[in-house]
């Protein structure tokens, strides 16, 4: 819908879909045989806006900085600073205000980089449509439609805006969204009444919607916020995202240390006021308590985990539609996937041409290839909406090189109805120079009952072999086969020619099945094809040898066998999307962990129920707007890669969150036990902020860069509800951390002389000891040896242990941190102390058991 000059839309006299579509065209100055112009188009977008309900803005450094500087957080430590000034402990206050600078800028540097790979996600997320523009059929992304565009709709797109149709062939629109109807309605050029319900509105379809079938045309009449989606859209309240399984157990852990930290805080104030300390020396023992048990790292280091991995995951060609499915992608155990483009190249071409009689050549070749395409409803449209699908697309291929194109006029075509789940066959009626004359091409089964059921004969007395055994003989040699018949009006069906098709399998895809095996994940090939063509076609792959169904086969099962024999079943043939649904629900009952791939509209419902939702990146929208991952190449392999690189990154986000934890385990413990002990300030706030912050977040991003461990695929997978912190890991982080938070303890108690050497001696064994479990903790379950090194991280613990030397010998530093030069005796006990746990852990993962160091 247009706008006045003030911006406010405009109404229609007669709303368009109660116009004839001529008239909405000629009133948004379109044609719709050529629609607009790509100037005009740019003008109206200039003007309008873009297509899109709420724009998203682009990253900012300044609404970082303003997020985190009011982060609650950051907030406590700016009170804590002025509270520590108005008692007079200025100098404290102010380097507590200065250690708040840095931390501000790496949350700032963090939160900006994670958004900028966020917005190269949505740009790549972006939709598309295919429009009319010049007279040529162009796509263009679906923010750029503008009213009066005309869109070329097909099965399988996601309508970009509200259109008025002004073309229908067999066209059916899913309009649930919208209107909350199960079932897709036919769309019709017709007007509709002016008072009727959106529910009945049949000339139109609404953004959002879905096409599942036929193919037509429509006019843009209203965009963004002026859809019928933009205005319920606009009369809610934000969107709240739910929650996800890690964000959840984070929350988790962060309660249980926020409860630690209230009872320290109460435990270090209380014990400071019964003793009589300095109000203000109790205070900022308090504080410094209070920062020490406060979690603020792990959302950090969920987020840089999760958003740098989905980037990196983009430059392997895998576009992660929602972050959480990566949370997922290390538990996957089932993969369910299509053969065409994911286990193949998906580059059809045509091999051969048989009947009972042989293989046919030269111009009889031709002829029935010449068929072949008139009975693909999809062909006739090719000029007009600029594609068609992959078996029109191979027969056009041959012919163009044999030289005999045969012309698809669109007048020449009475009727076209394109395969569909419950009849797998094209089918087409047009005009030759006989006349009248239908075509059905399509899988041979159906199309040889469609010649039964007609009257004719699969095998006619002059066919020695018969059309069952050209079926049979080449499926077993593997290929795509289609049947194609024909009849004259009135007439009875018969079968003209066998065409065969060969999809080469992807060169990877050896390699990749061998990898699903390793890695304990069993693969599920779902297709249409003839069960002894996909049984071959499996073989080729490498598929490990398992049970072959057919769709009507796995139909005829109860949920109970279909339980029992899931684990050992490799192929399904002549499977159908609802077979893929059934699957995926099965799967879901056995407690599997499972990933669907597919591409098509029908694909939508399995997808919307997996685990994790793969698309193919050459499928249709429908099928994108309901998938976690988009396969860019459409490979197996890729969605491989991107198993093999999720389960890198659950791995480092739980070796991050082991270290963080421990981390705050060894400074509660120092400080409450110190504390217990009579100590009034354990540890000042600039000492905690230099080992949180500084240390801590530095470390969380190079654990994101950690490499792959070894033994990573041929783990089985992470088990379905499994925290990703198990009790004995828990454990593992309570005894590592306490060990250290003791013994640094023992060393103020034990080594005597002056309070300020003995208190910098047993800091800086918490300050080592966190180096050292950085690195100790790179892997869980194997030796440190068995891995390489992680030289962001090692470098970074050098750093950390040459500044902590450093510290004492420079005037302003030693006196903020009250540090002193330790001798190298002092040195070795802090080492000896540091390796301690992580010695004890590579002892106990040698024997294959997991430890936290």
């Amino acid at each position: 819908m247009l706008r006045d000059d003030e911006g406010e839309r405009v109404p229609a006299a007669v709303p368009p879909y109660a116009s004839p579509g001529r008239e909405v065209a000629a009133g948004l100055e379109v044609d719709p045989d050529v629609g607009l112009s790509s100037a005009e188009a740019a003008v109206r977008h200039a003007e309008l806006g873009a297509n899109e309900l709420g724009a998203v803005p682009p990253p900012s450094v300044w609404r970082a900085l303003r997020e985190a500087i009011t982060e609650p957080f950051v907030l406590m430590l700016i009170g804590a600073a002025v509270l520590a000034i108005v008692i007079g402990e200025v100098r404290d206050g102010l380097l507590i205000l200065v250690g708040v600078i840095p931390i501000v800028a790496a949350d700032v540097a963090t939160t900006y980089r994670a958004e900028r790979a966020l917005e190269v996600l949505r740009q790549a997320n972006a939709p598309h449509a295919r429009v009319r523009r010049d007279g040529e059929p162009l796509l263009v992304l679906a923010r750029e439609v503008v009213p009066g565009d005309v869109v070329l709709l097909a099965t399988g797109d996601v309508v970009p805006a509200d259109v008025r149709i002004v073309t229908a062939r067999a066209l059916l629109v899913d309009r649930s969204v919208l209107t909350g109807e199960s079932l897709p309605e036919r769309a019709s050029e017709a007007p509709d009444a002016v008072d009727v319900a959106l529910a009945e509105r049949h000339s139109m379809a609404y953004s959002g919607t879905s096409v599942v079938g036929g193919h037509g045309e429509g006019i843009v009449v209203a965009i963004g916020v002026d859809t019928e989606v933009g205005l319920i859209a606009g009369s809610l309240g934000g969107d709240v995202r739910p929650r996800s399984p890690l964000e959840v157990e984070l929350a988790r852990l962060v309660r249980i240390l926020l409860v630690v930290a209230v009872a320290l805080v109460v435990v270090t104030v209380g014990l400071g006021l019964v003793r009589g300390n300095p109000i203000g020396e109790t205070l900022l023992a308090g504080v410094a308590a209070a920062i020490a048990a406060i979690p603020e790292e792990p959302p950090i280091l969920l987020a840089v985990i999760l958003g740098l991995g989905a980037y990196r995951l983009l430059r392997r060609d895998v576009l992660v539609r929602r972050l959480n499915a990566q949370e997922t992608l290390g538990a996957i155990d089932l993969i369910l996937t299509d053969k065409t483009g994911t286990l193949t190249a998906n580059r059809l071409r045509v091999v051969s041409v048989e009947t009972p009689d042989g293989e046919l050549a030269g111009t009889a070749r031709a002829a029935a290839l010449g068929e072949a395409l008139r009975a693909e409803a999809e062909a006739w449209d090719r000029v007009r909406v600029g594609r068609s699908g992959a078996f029109a697309q191979a027969i056009h291929a041959e012919l163009t090189a044999l030289g005999t194109v045969p012309e698809l006029a669109p007048e020449m075509l009475l009727e076209a109805e394109p395969p569909s789940d419950d009849r797998p066959f094209a089918r087409t009626r047009c005009l030759d120079e006989q006349g009248p004359r239908e075509l059905a091409l399509g899988a041979p089964e159906a199309v040889l009952g469609l010649v039964r059921d007609g009257g004719g004969s699969a095998a006619a007395p002059d066919e020695p072999l018969g059309w069952e055994a050209v079926v049979s003989h080449r499926a077993e040699r593997g290929g795509r086969l289609l049947l194609l018949a024909r009849r004259a009006d009135g007439d009875r069906w018969r079968p003209v020619a066998a065409i065969v098709f060969a999809d080469p399998l992807r060169p990877e895809i050896h390699d990749a099945l061998g990898l699903a095996a390793r890695a304990g994940i069993q693969v599920v090939m779902v297709s249409g094809d003839h069960p002894r063509t996909a049984l071959a076609i499996a073989r080729e792959a490498g598929l490990p040898d398992g049970t072959l169904l057919t769709g009507a086969e796995l139909q005829d099962m109860d949920d109970a066998r279909l339980h029992d024999e899931l684990g050992e079943l490799r192929i399904v043939a002549r499977a159908t999307p609802a077979d893929k649904l059934r699957l995926v629900r099965a799967a879901a009952a056995a407690g599997r962990t499972v990933a669907v791939t597919g591409d098509g509209v029908n694909d939508a419902p399995a997808l919307h129920h997996a685990d994790v939702a793969v698309a193919m990146g050459s499928g249709t929208a429908v099928a994108r707007e309901a998938a976690d991952l988009v396969l860019g190449d459409d490979s197996f392999g890729t969605l491989m890669q991107a198993l093999r690189e999720g389960r890198r990154m659950i791995a480092n986000a739980q070796k991050g969150l082991v270290f963080l934890l421990t981390t705050h385990v060894a400074l509660l413990g120092y400080i409450l036990v110190a504390t217990l002990a009579g100590f009034s300030t354990p540890l000042l706030p600039i000492q905690i902020l230099w080992m949180e912050f500084f240390i801590d977040i530095s470390a969380s991003i190079a654990f994101e860069r950690e490499a792959e461990e070894p033994d990573s695929m041929t783990r089985p997978p992470r088990r379905r509800g499994v925290p990703l912190l198990e009790t004995p890991i828990l454990v593992g982080v309570v005894l590592a951390g306490g060990f250290t938070g003791v013994a640094a303890l023992a060393l103020v108690m034990g080594i005597g002389g002056e309070a300020e050497h003995a208190a910098w001696m047993a800091f800086t064994t918490l300050v080592v000891a966190q180096v050292v479990r950085a690195n100790a903790n790179r892997t869980l379950r194997t030796s440190l040896l068995r891995i390489g090194p992680n030289p962001v991280l090692l470098g970074l613990g050098v750093c950390w242990v040459a500044v902590q030397a450093a510290i004492p010998h420079i005037p302003p530093l030693a006196d903020a941190f009250e540090a002193v030069p330790l001798t190298g005796t002092e040195w070795l006990l802090v080492a000896a102390i540091a390796l301690a746990p992580a010695i004890v852990a590579e002892g106990i993962r040698r024997t294959g058991r997991t430890w936290v160091a």
